[in-house]
């Protein structure tokens, strides 16, 4: 390979880790004026972009929606009268079976990726996808909350998979300058049209005494046959790796390739071993991204779960609580695509962590300690925090995939801090206990404490990245064993 990252005469790609794209001797501050896009015309490269966008993002954002929708329905269905069939409201059972999803989902997280790379996204993906459907569709027909928790923790197994092969999957199609808002996109799309799911619960809760089945098991059954029906779409739709793209021609392929070598230089294809996990586990940045998903999700798992909850407590009736939660997920948006724009853009990540950290910390200060009669304030605050634990969500995630290097890494890195994100899940189905309700002030509390502890996090990240930067401008270290990597702060 050249200088500039072109493909060598066979058409194959070649590692150049001990060398720089800068050129000989040059550092990130000294480069030359590359062009990711030279050669190419850049119409075409806004073609073959736009085409990818369609191809890959809608349906695995529809797909993850989906995901969220089966995981967190289950509040739903308790708001439809799950709860009192099922005495969910006996010692902790409901959060029992909000638990028992987390925990086989946390342990598959890297197998399930290992798994991706063996036998494809769309084989592997798809058939997850399918399998949860079944699952769901099972779940409209338990009689106790033994079999619904066991439901619920092989529901886990399923989705353990989708989340971090979704973003395993977009960032490898993407240059770093460009990944962030795809992932900002498809997340809170997702986040969106989950929301709606309270809507789509409600109507489906009014097929009570159908078939002789509660209003609450119709909820689980449609959802399930459309959960099924998407992941039997997932084989034909849903795309592999780019040197495997078969909806790209060669030429356009090659363009894909050529971008991220150019960039990044990890085009090429490498296999996660045990070597390699091991290595990968000493990297210590890793963790911290990890933590920083984690205390993220606890706020995004919190609202999922409990905001049915928490509207009730603010005066509003049951079913009308219901429909109000889809208002903030679909503003929700907002935050989320202009702060993962703005990522892209400064290619500066922490400063927007920090704004919806605080962002959501100011939320939930509002509709948990505002006077119970100013109900319009309290509301506006979970329109707050909602945009802004779920625009977080997302950024954490695209800021680790900026900051490594080859395709193995990346894939861990994906499994490493979506499992951490279940443990945040694990962790709101303990703080937010069953009888604090509907306030849940240990709850908010824990999560507000978690959402300083990011703020943190971002500042000592930027700090040491920052450093390590200049250590490699020195010339004394280098960063991703690849003399032209810097990190992006």
């Amino acid at each position: 390979m050249n200088d500039l990252g072109r493909p060598n005469t066979s058409g194959s790609y070649q590692s150049d880790d001990d060398k720089s794209p800068y050129g000989e001797g040059l550092t990130s501050h000294q480069q030359p004026s590359i062009d990711i896009d030279d050669g190419f015309d850049p119409a075409y490269v806004k073609r073959v972009i736009r085409k990818v966008d369609l191809r890959l993002v809608p349906f695995l954002a529809a797909c993850y929606s989906i995901s969220l929708i089966d995981r967190t329905n289950i509040s739903l269905a308790r708001a439809a009268g799950m709860g009192k069939e099922l005495k969910l409201s006996i010692g902790e059972r409901y959060s029992i079976a909000v638990l028992a999803f987390f925990i086989p989902y946390i342990l598959l997280e890297l197998p399930s990726q290992v798994g991706l790379r063996k036998f494809g996204a769309a084989i592997w993906l798809s058939s997850s996808v399918l399998l949860w459907g079944v699952v769901m569709i099972a779940m409209g027909f338990v009689h106790n909350h033994h079999q619904l928790a066991g439901l619920r923790a092989l529901l886990g197994v399923f989705e353990a998979t989708l989340f971090p092969g979704c973003a395993y999957l977009i960032s490898c199609w993407y240059i770093r300058r460009q990944v962030q808002v795809r992932l900002s996109i498809f997340y809170v799309t997702s986040v969106a049209i989950s929301g709606l799911s309270a809507i789509l619960a409600y109507g489906l809760a009014q097929l009570h005494g159908r078939a002789g089945l509660s209003g609450w098991r119709w909820i689980f059954i449609i959802e399930g046959i459309i959960t099924a029906f998407v992941g039997l779409l997932g084989y034909l739709i849903i795309v592999d790796l780019p040197d495997k793209a078969k909806f790209l021609s060669e030429d356009a392929k090659q363009l894909i390739l050529t971008r991220i070598q150019r960039d990044r230089s990890d085009a090429q294809h490498d296999a996660l071993t045990l070597k390699k996990t091991a290595r990968y586990a000493l990297d210590i940045k890793l963790w911290v991204f990890a933590l920083m998903f984690g205390a993220s999700t606890t706020g995004s798992y919190a609202l999922s779960y409990f905001l049915p909850s928490i509207l009730a407590g603010m005066g509003f009736d049951t079913k009308f609580s219901q429909i109000l939660v889809a208002f903030p997920y679909i503003y929700a948006i907002i935050p989320a695509v202009t702060t993962g724009y703005l990522s892209d853009k400064t290619q500066i990540r922490s400063i927007w962590i920090v704004i919806n950290a605080l962002l959501a910390i100011m939320g939930m200060a509002l509709f948990t300690f505002l006077p119970r009669t100013m109900v319009a304030g309290r509301y506006a605050g979970v329109f707050l925090c909602c945009g802004g634990v779920n625009s977080n969500v997302p950024l954490v995630i695209g800021w680790s995939q900026v900051s490594i290097r080859q395709q193995s890494k990346r894939a861990y890195t994906s499994a490493l801090i979506v499992a951490f994100g279940g443990v945040g899940g694990i962790v709101s189905a303990l703080v937010f206990m069953e009888k604090q309700a509907p306030t849940y002030r240990i709850g908010i509390w824990f999560t507000i404490a978690a959402h300083i502890f990011i703020i943190v996090a971002c500042a000592g990240l930027s700090s040491f990245f920052s450093f390590r930067n200049r250590k490699a401008d020195a010339g004394e270290v280098v960063l991703e064993n690849h003399q032209g990597f810097r990190y992006q702060l």
